[in-house]
């Protein structure tokens, strides 16, 4: 039985590798065809439009940070709110970041009359939440013995937290940092282009050039540029900034 599948296994691994073959080189065919046009004159925009998304992904991180590390950390120490704040948070959490986000355009450009806020915002959405489950299991996974010793020294609070919570934190801090950006850029590809009432709102920004160059222009060789500019910066980010502090963060600050 297993000589007769030897040739049906060869059959199926040769259609494999032709079928793989062909779809590369008609991919390849085709961005040479694309990239043997002029660029086009948008594309002097990626990189501000890089700074610019950037821009608002780190201040939809700092408005995370400011209320999930205080939240975590009241949770990891009260079991009581833990019951309570959990199951909210785990709703909230379950909803889809891009399907409240008409009613915060809605809100916000009613009000301030602009996007960039409704921007923020979404983003905010789509990061918060890793950020959140990310850094209660930090601060739950605190020895207690450790707890008992800080209280036994009669530690003030805020050298309690110097010393002990914050870098305990730290390693969920950075895994969850990691899992939101990413949560973020998803965020942002819809949060810098919308549409309303037959009127499009946008920002500067990699998601807006994106949507753009896709519903506005149908410009392949933008829509290649802009996403080749969005995934080096995140791999960038990934490889220079996240990485690096998982692996310090990781060394320096466990429990053994």
């Amino acid at each position: 039985m297993a000589r007769g599948k030897r040739p049906l296994e060869w059959v199926m691994a040769g259609a494999g590798i032709a079928i793989a073959g062909y779809l590369t080189w008609r991919a390849v065919d085709a961005l040479i065809a694309a990239f043997s046009q002029p660029l086009p004159h948008d594309a002097v925009q990626i990189p501000f439009a890089i700074l610019a998304s950037l821009g608002r992904l780190t201040l939809a991180y700092l408005i995370a940070l400011a209320w999930t590390v205080p939240l975590s950390i009241w949770i990891g120490e009260n079991e009581r709110v833990a019951r309570i704040v959990t199951p909210i948070a785990e709703i909230g959490a379950s909803i889809p970041a891009t399907a409240l986000f008409p009613l915060i355009v809605l809100f916000v450009i009613r009000i301030f009359g602009g996007m960039n806020a409704a921007s923020v915002l979404l983003v905010l959405t789509g990061m918060q939440w890793y950020l959140l489950f990310n850094l209660i299991a930090g601060a739950r996974a605190i020895p207690q013995e450790l707890k008992e010793m800080a209280h036994s020294l009669r530690l003030p609070r805020w050298r309690y937290w110097q010393r002990v919570v914050l870098p305990a934190l730290l390693p969920s801090l950075l895994t969850g940092s990691i899992t939101g950006w990413g949560g973020g850029w998803n965020a942002l590809i819809v949060s810098e282009y919308f549409v309303y009432n037959q009127k499009i709102y946008h920002v500067l920004g990699i998601g807006a050039l994106l949507d753009r160059a896709t519903y506005e222009l149908g410009n392949g060789v933008l829509i290649l540029l802009t996403l080749g500019a969005m995934v080096g910066i995140i791999i960038l980010l990934n490889r220079l900034v996240w990485r690096r502090l998982y692996q310090w963060a990781t060394r320096r600050y466990r429990f053994e």
